[in-house]
């Protein structure tokens, strides 16, 4: 009987320990108001943006105090009564979407039927549009135009050169899509190859071969000047980010191609993607794009040349299907509406008093 208790009283600790443990690993991400400048403040220890798991070590570098000012957020910091709450997005900035416009969002992701999270900005005048834009996501290979942005900035340093040899080894092996991951180990490819198959096939194994190349302490230096939290690269080559954060890096990606001729080649690649391009499937538009998915997340992020020229991340659970892509697509073109009626509204500065007869945002109360 005795010992008939003591294995009811060693159930009933293993079960406890058990739900405490459940409770901690599957508690949400910390929510975050700023994504776009580091939340973290002097003596606290920085979150871990990634997997957790270790892929060699950084550089050796000193740590860095953290700076004393943070970034300036991308977005303009618009007064309060420019944002704007509907059911399914917020919009900050001079625009008040028309019901049909509004709903078409809404619709179209309860259609797909996952959670869907996305962040938009126009490029011209900062406005905008966002849902569940600062949670922490998964967003799988659209990660990989980080990599490829400070890269570059190294090529334009000199630090880097493009006819540089990389050797394929057993360690930068990933299961997934690619063309060297069929080379023998030991190949040898060119920096500018490894750029090349990283952006146009999303070449898994040419990613982990160029971050194994970078200094991924000074990477994340520039990523927290760029505005996302970090650490990103110090313990993991595959960090997570929020849309906002993307979005900020896609910016960037945008204003450095008229900078140097690296930016200029960068936006070149991921302008004539041969494959994965959603973005520009969905819409028929001109876009600049590095798309991602897993076993449980497919998003894509990058410019999206229409009727207004913005920045589109839009990440979404679920695999990347064919039962899928249209509903995806959906999604997109439901953002790509707003985008479109937004410019249908638009009166450039100045211009409001020689156009009377345009329904500009101020003409027209959100409901």
């Amino acid at each position: 009987m005795r010992a008939l208790r003591y294995i009811l009283l060693a159930a009933v600790v293993i079960s406890f320990s058990a739900a405490v443990c459940a409770l901690y690993i599957f508690s949400p991400a910390e929510h975050r108001a700023l994504p776009f400048s580091p939340a973290v403040t002097a003596g606290e220890a920085p979150e871990d943006r990634g997997t957790g798991a270790p892929l060699g070590e950084g550089p050796d570098e000193p740590e860095t105090e953290p700076p004393e000012t943070e970034p300036a957020p991308f977005v303009p910091d618009l007064p309060p009564d420019k944002e704007r709450v509907y059911d399914d997005f917020t919009v900050r900035g001079r625009f008040a979407p028309s019901e049909e416009t509004a709903s078409k969002v809404g619709d179209a992701i309860e259609a797909f039927g996952r959670p869907t999270v996305f962040y938009a900005v126009d490029i011209e005048t900062g406005m905008t549009i966002g849902r569940g834009e600062d949670e922490v996501y998964d967003t799988a290979s659209a990660v990989k135009i980080l990599a490829a942005l400070y890269a570059f900035r190294q090529i334009d340093a000199g630090k880097l050169s493009l006819d540089e040899m990389l050797t394929y080894t057993e360690g930068d092996y990933v299961y997934g899509e690619g063309i060297i991951g069929h080379m023998e180990f030991g190949t040898q490819l060119s920096l500018r190859d490894v750029l090349y198959h990283t952006l146009n096939t999303s070449d898994n194994e040419g990613y982990t071969m160029l971050v194994r190349r970078l200094d991924r302490v000074d990477m994340d230096k520039m990523l927290e000047g760029l505005g996302v939290r970090v650490p990103c690269y110090r313990w993991t080559y595959w960090p997570h980010l929020t849309c906002r954060e993307l979005a900020a890096v896609w910016a960037e990606v945008y204003r450095y191609r008229d900078e140097t001729d690296g930016g200029r080649m960068l936006f070149d690649l991921v302008s004539h993607t041969e494959q994965m391009h959603f973005f520009r499937d969905a819409l028929g538009y001109d876009t600049a794009v590095k798309s991602g998915w897993n076993r449980s997340k497919f998003g894509e992020g990058g410019i999206v040349f229409g009727e207004r020229t913005y920045i589109l991340v839009l990440i979404t659970d679920g695999n990347y299907w064919d039962a899928n892509k249209e509903g995806f697509f959906n999604i997109v073109r439901s953002v790509d509406a707003l985008f479109c009626e937004y410019a249908a509204l638009f009166v450039p500065p100045g211009e409001a008093e020689t156009q009377p007869e345009t329904q500009s945002e101020t003409q027209r109360e959100a409901p």
